[in-house]
């Protein structure tokens, strides 16, 4: 299965999200729209831990082959999703007394602090643990997280929240970076953004 290349089709049927998304890798897909509108909901469905209900995502690789996510039991979807996806929610949980340097053990230390810079995080950070940080180092280091995950598609529940302009262009560059590797990248946000490659519009 070649997932450096992949089509996504997510469908829902619901009465709250009738919509379809249609992606690519190599695209930035934007979900956006006020609170409440279901924004996290529809990641958490095409992620896996919310019902698709009689909808259906379907994901085309470039060998014919596809694989319809909707329909497969939770067994096969356990073993499926993590090679395919990396979610991110909006709240994510971590362990309070991890420190950062655990969670990118498999990773060269010049790739993790070309990453760190990226995203404006001190390498001595990496020593610290979770209650350590402030609440937007912490959620950089989630990010870059999901980031090193190697997954072709990435589900980034507003990744940009109560940052400030600089800390937000340094995400922009790291999200347009994974792109450019080819990654589908879905994110959502509160305001519409014209960086991206779609754009859609929940109500």
């Amino acid at each position: 299965m070649n997932t450096k290349t992949l089509q996504l089709f997510f469908q829902s049927e619901t009465a709250s999200i009738p919509l379809e998304i249609r992606a690519d890798s190599g695209q930035l897909v934007h979900l956006w729209g006020p609170s409440g509108v279901g924004k996290s909901t529809l990641l958490a469905r095409i992620w896996g831990s919310r019902s698709i209900g009689k909808g259906s995502l379907i994901i085309n690789f470039d060998n014919g082959q596809s694989l319809d996510l909707g329909k497969m039991s939770p067994a096969q979807l356990a073993f499926v999703r993590p090679r395919l996806m990396t979610y991110v929610a909006q709240n994510p949980l971590v362990l309070p007394r991890s420190r950062m340097s655990d969670w990118f053990t498999d990773y060269s230390i010049d790739e993790l602090h070309e990453r760190l810079f990226y995203l404006d995080l001190a390498p001595e950070l990496l020593q610290r643990c979770a209650t350590d940080l402030s609440g937007g180092e912490l959620q950089r280091f989630v990010l870059l997280r999901a980031v090193f995950s190697e997954t072709p598609i990435l589900l980034l529940d507003e990744p940009c929240t109560g940052l400030d302009p600089k800390r937000f262009h340094q995400v922009v560059r790291l999200l347009k970076k994974e792109k450019d590797r080819q990654k589908l990248v879905i994110f959502s946000s509160h305001t519409h953004e014209t960086w991206v490659d779609q754009s859609i519009q929940l109500f």
